[in-house]
């Protein structure tokens, strides 16, 4: 049995570097601030906490090697998922091998196909995430007068992106709107007026965008400059959460409509929420 003092080490990785950096090291500080708050109030289980995180660079295939590691040399304690499906996704057959307790943080739908007991996800989706990260959006296009007929999807080529594209085809069908034109992008894309170009050949009324952070910077910019005008563009952009793209972008994403996460707190019921 260990002894009281000795710490209970919590082993993850994150995406410290690569596209999604910025929020992988929100995750990281909110971490360190939960685990200085829990060790200035005796630690958990009357022990310290001490987290062992390495950088799987955005780098999926790293990832099984990195809780191989954390398990069998580092010996820690818990294991728990990294930030977001191309870091959660890849650990789980291992995790699944090993009978481990998982936690993953914002992985969307990443237990859906696999059904693993032991997986835990810290996301506010619900038990159809695909459809629930996509369907506002679908659900105030089909709101709109003139109503909407058509959308474009582009989205991505990464992991994360997957389910998203499936909520989004599903709601698409759910609420009458046409798909008229798909594509993906590498997230190393720096110019995205082809990609943008052929969405205004496709004539669309509605953009949906699935993207990462610096993508999201690229894309909003290319459809500003752009001459294309659908009714509604957004959906499940993973980046004007972020506190840097948002300033990066200021009022360039005004008028864009996506998803956000809130609070459901007393000051934060505001009258528009009064039904939700």
């Amino acid at each position: 049995m260990p002894a009281a003092s000795s710490p209970i080490r919590i082993g993850y990785c994150l995406s410290l570097t690569g596209p999604v950096a910025d929020n992988s090291r929100s995750a990281q500080l909110a971490h360190q601030i939960w685990r200085e708050d829990t060790n200035r109030q005796s630690g958990l289980l009357g022990r310290p906490v001490e987290l062992v995180c390495y950088d799987d660079r955005a780098d999926a295939s790293q990832v099984p090697g990195i809780y191989e590691k954390l398990m069998d040399e580092d010996k820690v304690d818990l294991v728990i998922g990294g930030y977001g499906t191309n870091s959660v996704l890849p650990a789980m057959p291992l995790i699944m091998e090993r009978q481990r307790l998982f936690v993953g943080l914002m992985g969307l739908g990443v237990n859906n196909a696999l059904a693993y007991p032991n997986y835990f996800a810290m996301i506010p989706t619900g038990p159809d995430p695909n459809a629930a990260l996509t369907e506002g959006f679908f659900a105030i296009a089909a709101q709109q007068k003139s109503r909407p007929a058509t959308v474009a999807l582009v989205s991505a080529d990464a992991e994360f992106s997957r389910n998203p594209v499936l909520g989004a085809k599903a709601n698409a069908t759910k609420y009458d709107f046409k798909v008229v034109h798909e594509a993906t992008y590498p997230l190393t894309t720096k110019d995205f007026t082809p990609v943008i170009d052929a969405v205004a050949e496709s004539n669309c009324d509605l953009l949906f965008l699935c993207s990462y952070l610096s993508d999201s910077i690229g894309l909003v910019r290319t459809i500003h400059t752009h001459p294309v005008r659908p009714k509604m563009v957004g959906g499940a952009m993973i980046g004007p959460q972020n506190t840097a793209v948002k300033t990066t972008l200021g009022p360039m994403l005004n008028g864009f409509v996506n998803y956000e996460y809130w609070q459901p707190v007393r000051k934060m019921r505001f009258p528009v929420f009064s039904n939700c």
